[in-house]
């Protein structure tokens, strides 16, 4: 061990040539080593160089001077080496102490301190990053094998080990494990080449992990599913996602593409599905990337996409909901164009009082026929009604008789000076200069227009669902469906599509909730079904926010169509005039766009309801009608103010309202629309014998009237209850012209004092 004291004495005296302290960072871990090296030297009887030491000082001395230089609070880049700073204030070794110690004493002591240091340092207690264990550990550039023995205890207490003042990072990488993801492709050309006509079958045996099963003939009728997946649930459909676009789990859409215009087709599962489309993608997805498609196609693959996208989230199957059984409820009609004067002269003044509420009083009208040159009506055609100075005022779209009603100034504070008006078709073409009151007769007008063969009829039912509807809703559902159910059967060529919305009132539930139309009346069917009466309280309810969405939002036909809204309801809206302004506005915009709205009252609706909703259904050409308590079902229905009304079952009615509209005529001789209505039709039944002759019958205009007696009033009516002529006190020529008008059936009604007698006129 003599070389042992010239070592020590030779570091004492680099030491003291330095103007560093004698103390120095990790001296007993460089000291170890070296005790261990000469010891392992001695043992082995080998000789040292006498270079040896002054290699070590001089190495140890070029190192201290490095670490005096470096700035120990600067961050270094990670891929620079980072110096780990402990915490723990450094242990100050003297070096003379170390020379009076027995050397067994200190092998022993750096031993075990040196491995405890190594093995049981927490560098979870600093803000630096962990060297995982299958790393080495560098210190100042010494590497420390892992195959040192591994000392056991409590990594709480290792920094109760102070000696450790600083470690070096040099970094470390690791690969990046991949996740396993299952997906295959398969290009367009090969399914093109597939002798299959359709996209369904031209994928089987064609995309590796798709399986196809044969449905029962149809295409559309098999089932695609893809390999490996499996499902908690019965539903195995993959999800289908079509340039991009998520398109439901319908296999049916893929029927719409052409297998020549399929691109690729992808299949996703497991983590790579789920990761995309979420939880809608548990049984994988297939990605259909397409090339050349049309709009029609587009267009075609939206809709039948749309089909299921509720089905995406499973839900419970709720149980039916049960129904009374439709042709129970009761109810009346009043039209008001069947009875002008009275509307003008005995409604108008019992509800006077809710004129001056709602600011509304159609009472200037207007009203035209239009015809073309074969004398059939001109179904569907735009028109506008302009003053003095050719400002549009009003606009209606004739019905299927040909007839349009409208309006000068109904809003109570519009105040109109013009004495002349003129009428304009759609595109601004005046067809009338000699536009004249309904007081004074109809305006007639021949067109030269084609008779219309095939027409769409949009019907949608605006239902209160409010908690006062409670007594009735289930019954109107019933109702509702039975209608449905019988309007397609009775029409000819007509495509029928349905619509509805339901509402409530603010801070209900929800205020509208609509079902865009459909020509699919067993969705309506669904729709109805689930919904139920509730909220409300207070008496008005949110009919504005319902007339909003009904007539702005709904996509009503935009070719030339019916277009029916029953509105169904027992409480008014809310009065304020913004309200007020509001209905004026939806009223007169459903007009412009040809709906004819048929409110329907239900029970305690009150009187100033009854008044507004017979203004909505004369400023857009329809009628009003009512429940009535012959049912016996619900709260006390109140009586229409009017003398007369016939009582029908509810369906009927509406049924009978409907085909009144959307019948075509037909386009050669012959009368198709015999849906006369009721009140008209139960006179006829219940006319007595009568001493009066009409002839001749059927007629091409001329109509002779025989009888004795004077004829104080004479009225002609259409099909649906309408006025369109009217004479009064004739005694000598008792005989009218009705030449003008459309092929159809006409009631006459005549007046002998008190007495009336009705009569049914076809016209060729």
């Amino acid at each position: 061990m003599e070389n042992n004291h010239d070592i020590d004495k030779k570091f004492n005296d680099a030491s003291q040539s330095l103007e560093e302290p004698a103390t120095f960072p990790g001296f007993e871990k460089v000291w170890t080593k070296v005790e261990e090296k000469l010891d392992k030297k001695e043992e082995k009887k080998r000789v040292i160089p006498i270079w040896f030491p002054y290699g070590i000082a001089a190495s140890l001395i070029i190192g201290l001077g490095a670490f005096y230089f470096i700035n120990k609070k600067e961050v270094v880049d990670i891929s620079k080496p980072q110096i780990t700073q402990n915490t723990v204030a450094p242990k100050v070794n003297n070096v003379q102490e170390i020379d009076s110690i027995v050397k067994s004493n200190i092998e022993k002591e750096i031993k075990t301190k040196t491995i405890s240091k190594i093995r049981k340092t927490d560098f979870a207690k600093n803000s630096h990053p962990i060297i995982p264990n299958h790393y080495s550990t560098i210190e100042n550039n010494i590497i420390i094998s892992d195959n040192l023995p591994y000392i056991e205890g409590d990594l709480s207490d290792t920094m109760n080990v102070k000696d450790i003042e600083e470690v070096v990072v040099l970094g470390y990488s690791k690969t990046a494990t991949r996740a396993k993801i299952s997906s295959s492709s398969v290009s367009g050309h090969l399914i093109a080449s597939n002798s299959k006509s359709d996209a369904i079958n031209s994928l089987r045996g064609t995309v590796s992990g798709l399986k196809v099963n044969s449905g029962f003939g149809a295409p559309s009728t098999s089932e695609i599913v893809i390999r490996g997946v499996s499902s908690l649930g019965t539903d195995s459909a993959p999800l289908f996602v079509v340039d991009g676009i998520v398109a439901g789990k319908n296999s049916k859409l893929l029927t719409a593409i052409d297998p020549k215009k399929i691109k690729e087709v992808k299949i996703l599962k497991d983590f790579e599905a789920t990761s995309l489309y979420g939880s809608k993608a548990a049984n994988g997805v297939i990605l259909v990337t397409t090339k050349g498609l049309s709009e029609s196609e587009k267009q075609k693959i939206k809709e039948i996409g749309s089909e299921k996208n509720e089905e995406l989230i499973i839900k419970p199957k709720e149980e039916e909901k049960k129904l009374p059984k439709a042709g129970l409820l009761t109810a009346g009609e009043v039209n008001d164009f069947s009875k002008w004067n009275y509307w003008n002269d005995i409604a108008v003044q019992t509800l006077d009082e809710y004129k001056n509420i709602w600011k509304l009083f159609p009472e200037r009208r207007v009203s035209v026929q239009l015809v073309n040159q074969n004398k059939k009506p001109v179904i569907g055609k735009q028109i506008k009604l302009l003053n003095e100075k050719k400002e549009v005022i009003w606009e209606a779209v004739s019905n299927n008789f040909g007839n349009a009603e409208l309006w000068i100034n109904p809003m109570k504070d519009e105040i109109s000076t013009s004495e002349k008006f003129y009428l304009s078709d759609g595109l601004g073409q005046i067809i009338s200069s000699n536009i004249r009151d309904f007081k004074n007769g109809q305006n007639l007008i021949i067109l030269n227009e084609s008779c219309l063969t095939k027409r769409t009829l949009d019907i949608a039912f605006v239902v209160d669902a409010t908690g006062s509807m409670g007594d009735e809703i289930s019954y109107l559902q019933s109702e509702l469906l039975d209608v449905l159910k019988n309007v397609e059967t009775r029409l000819k060529n007509t495509n029928v599509r349905y619509g509805s919305v339901f509402y409530r009132d603010h801070g209900d539930d929800y205020v509208t909730r609509k079902f865009d139309f459909s020509d699919k009346a067993e969705n309506l069917i669904d729709f109805i079904k689930k919904q139920n009466a509730g909220g409300g309280g207070d008496t008005p309810e949110a009919v504005v926010e319902a007339m909003q969405v009904s007539i702005d939002e709904l996509q009503w036909s935009s070719e030339n169509s019916t277009k029916i809204m029953f509105l169904i309801l027992d409480a008014p809206p809310h009065q304020s005039e913004e309200s007020i302004r509001k209905l004026y506005e939806k009223v007169k915009l459903a007009a412009k766009k040809g709906i004819t709205i048929i409110p329907l009252a239900a029970s305690d609706t009150d009187k100033q309801t009854e008044y507004l909703m017979r203004t909505f259904a004369l400023l857009t050409n329809g009628t009003y009608t009512f429940l009535t308590n012959d049912s016996g079902i619900g709260n006390n229905h109140i009586k229409p103010t009017i003398d007369s009304y016939e009582v029908e079952k509810l369906n009927d009615l509406l049924l009978r309202l409907i085909l009144q509209r959307a019948t075509l005529p037909e386009c050669n001789d012959g009368i198709s629309n015999d849906h006369l209505n009721k009140k008209m039709e139960t006179e006829l039944d219940n006319q007595t014998d009568s001493k009066v002759i009409i002839f001749p019958n059927p007629t091409k205009g001329l109509i002779g009237i025989k009888t004795k007696k004077t004829i104080d009033e004479l009225f002609v009516y259409d099909l649906a209850g309408k006025i369109i002529l009217r004479k009064e006190n004739l005694k000598d020529n008792k005989s009218i012209d009705i030449t003008a008008y459309p092929q159809s059936i006409y009631l006459l009604r005549l007046r002998f004092g008190d007495q009336w007698e009705t009569f049914k006129i076809i016209k060729n």
